[in-house]
């Protein structure tokens, strides 16, 4: 009997987390619509609250290598995203998935900023330091990456007491790309999924 139960609690967690994956696609689907080429949305909470403002449109500049996508995003508000995965043949296989650590053993990083006294240049950003960032959809037309971990103030990242919950999505219709060691067909066309 609880064998049983512990399937059943196990069936239900499954079914939540696809949920939650299908409500990510579906809240990406619904900007992909608004999206010219080489536009992206960010849209991350930090400690719950939206760290970007709703109107931010992003442009997207992509470098592919056979172990490097690097990806970065900046909007008309001179905000700043910048993803990076370092993983062998990365495109081979999807989702991608990568972990970033405190330790520094992570294969993966996010920073993010943005200017909050335009007039005296004063910014505030963030760097992700414990969780994971999976590129969910790669092809030529969108890209689509879940992030979900914590984060710390750039200035003072790795301080346990000033880290802050992060989620989010990246949504990105067409990104400009350079290919470094590897063609567009290696990228775009040989992913699979799991």
């Amino acid at each position: 009997m609880r064998i049983v139960k512990r399937m059943a609690l196990i069936c239900l967690l499954a079914a939540i987390g696809a949920g939650c994956k299908n409500a990510a696609a579906d809240q990406a689907e619904e900007y992909f619509g608004s999206l010219n080429d080489n536009q992206a949305k960010a849209l991350l909470t930090i400690g719950g609250k939206p760290f970007y403002p709703g109107q931010s449109v992003f442009t997207c500049q992509m470098l592919a290598s056979s172990n490097v996508l690097s990806l970065t995003l900046t909007d008309q508000f001179d905000g700043r995203t910048m993803i990076s995965i370092v993983k062998n043949e990365w495109y081979a296989k999807q989702p991608v998935e990568a972990t970033i650590k405190a330790e520094g053993q992570g294969a993966a990083s996010l920073k993010f900023g943005k200017l909050t006294d335009r007039q005296k240049l004063i910014g505030e950003g963030y760097m992700m330091t414990n969780g994971t960032i999976s590129l969910v959809t790669l092809d030529r037309e969108k890209m689509i990456f879940e992030i979900k971990g914590e984060a710390g103030p750039y200035s003072d990242f790795q301080a346990p007491d000033k880290l802050l919950p992060l989620e989010g999505i990246v949504i990105c219709k067409r990104p400009a790309v350079s290919f470094g060691d590897v063609s567009e067909k290696e990228v775009f066309g040989s992913t699979h999924s799991n």
